[in-house]
């Protein structure tokens, strides 16, 4: 049995319920929809793939990107996820065309993440095709504007890429659908769509079709709020299978997209680069003996004095601070020990990512951040730990007798306990030597408070690691992290 066929009975059996799944083709620029009460469809062909039909019809290579939060995710690990379903789907159709299909999803992330990192994750790929999926992670808030701008990104870099909307299921949007309306994030969405012409893929709404008509119930579809399950992906397949045909019948030959009008007043497609600002140390510091330090090193903040090089350098050049990786398949000790063992660093310097504001991992995700007022935040993402290095300039006794921050802010709704810890290196060598260490149950909500002093010579480093034991899928870190390291002279 072909792929297709149950797709044709999806379409046929929503017919019969009066849904409209075609709409004809509008030109950019001419939508007045209003982001309540949009109406549900399955899916809606404007202008459709024109260009990703061409080259498969010409047997030519082609690139396609998924971008989305942790359903995209799932959607390219599963075989019934739609990621891999859409490429066994194309190869198929088109076993001339030389076809690629990337995942880029980021668990827990919306449409605002996505257009900041569009450029690094999606269009340095150079794709043909782009399918969006943030319905679900953008909840109840207005995305117009993030979403316009990766539509503006898109065709300012190549007006011949094409763009789908695609909208996934949360619970809560059960109630909006059977009303026959979009929840609010995707009425927003599909209000960019009409303006610039782009196709959508109402693959919710067969789901919550099925499931508020008692056809199956919602332990079927999910075995959470929103992430399907392999029965609830193959019902977001079976859109698929009805939709795509449609989308790459329209206009063949393909034309470069138009921009047009935007719906945001004074859209930012690409905001300022951001400048540093000198980091101040404290004009007051006295060691626990009451004695007045020589130097003083305070943490600069991410986005703010520290921007760009992931090393961060005194006034006469000497290197303070860094910010590096450690697999998080090295983590979840919680009891200092993590990241001891410095040969299981991944040998490079975090990524400075412009437009996050932040350092990111191997993953792409932030490991050290911060939203310029109250502190950094230092955090283990998908598949990355942020160490964060200080280097001693000079040899002395450092006293951190300054190092606070608040709760350790996780993306999950699952207890874990979590630690904070700092190590000695000494020199180049591998080995550290536990400091300190911090640790917490996350129900405690006690935030880091303490303090160490340790003799260091030239060259000496304290690293400083959030660590959890969770799945990949977990991220946090400790935000409004302050540290101030200061350094007496040594007899």
């Amino acid at each position: 049995m072909k792929m297709e066929s149950a797709g044709k009975g999806i379409v046929a059996g929503l017919l019969g319920i009066g849904a409209v799944f075609l709409l004809p083709l509008s030109a950019p620029g001419n939508a007045a929809v209003k982001t309540e009460n949009v109406p549900a469809r399955l899916f809606s062909v404007r202008d459709g793939m024109p260009n990703l039909a061409a080259k498969l019809e010409a047997g030519k290579k082609v690139e396609i990107v998924f971008l989305g939060g942790s359903i995209t995710v799932m959607g390219g690990y599963t075989n019934d996820g739609y990621v891999r379903y859409v490429e066994r789907w194309l190869k198929e159709r088109y076993p001339r065309a030389e076809i690629k299909v990337r995942n880029a999803g980021v668990p827990g992330t919306g449409s605002e993440y996505g257009a900041k990192r569009y450029d690094r994750d999606v269009l340095r790929h150079k794709p043909d095709a782009v399918f969006i999926e943030f319905a679900v992670n953008d909840g109840k808030s207005d995305q117009t504007a993030s979403m316009e701008r990766m539509v503006h990104k898109s065709w300012r870099k190549e007006p011949r890429i094409d763009l789908v909307f695609f909208y996934t299921l949360d619970k809560s949007h059960l109630e909006s659908y059977r009303k026959g309306c979009l929840p609010f994030a995707a009425g927003c969405h599909e209000r960019v769509a009409e303006q610039y012409g782009i196709p959508t893929i109402g693959t919710a709404f067969h789901a919550a079709e099925k499931i508020n008509s008692g056809s199956i119930v919602w332990k079927t579809f999910s075995g959470d709020t929103c992430h399907p399950s392999a029965a609830g992906f193959r019902l977001f397949d079976e859109v698929f299978a009805s939709a795509l045909p449609e989308l790459l019948r329209t206009k063949k030959g393909g034309f470069p997209h138009k921009l047009g009008k935007t719906i945001t007043p004074n859209l930012e497609v690409y905001p300022p680069a951001l400048k540093a600002k000198p980091l101040v140390s404290p004009k007051t510091f006295l060691f626990t003996d009451g004695e007045a330090p020589a130097d003083v090193y305070e943490l600069p903040l991410p986005a703010v004095h520290w921007v760009g090089e992931p090393v961060y350098r005194s006034p006469n050049g000497k290197i303070l601070w860094r910010i590096e990786c450690l697999p998080r398949r090295f983590a979840g000790k919680l009891d200092g020990s993590t990241g001891s063992d410095r040969s299981l660093w991944n040998g490079k310097p975090a990524e400075w990512f412009e437009e996050g504001h932040c350092f990111s991992g191997t993953d792409g995700m932030s490991v050290f951040s911060g939203d310029g007022k109250k502190g950094g935040l230092l955090g283990v993402s998908g598949s990355s730990v942020g160490v964060l290095c200080f280097t001693a300039p000079e040899k002395g006794k450092y006293e951190s007798g300054r190092i606070r921050s608040g709760e350790f802010q996780m993306w999950a709704n699952e207890g874990s306990t979590v630690a904070f810890s700092a190590l000695k290196f000494s020199g180049k060598g591998d080995q550290g030597e536990v400091l300190a260490v911090h640790r917490e149950v996350r129900k405690e909500r006690r935030g880091i408070s303490m303090s160490f002093s340790v003799e260091l010579e030239r060259g000496d480093e304290i690293a400083f690691l959030a660590d959890l034991k969770l799945p990949e899928y977990i991220r946090g870190g400790w935000r409004n992290l302050k540290i101030t390291a200061a350094r007496k002279l040594v007899p």
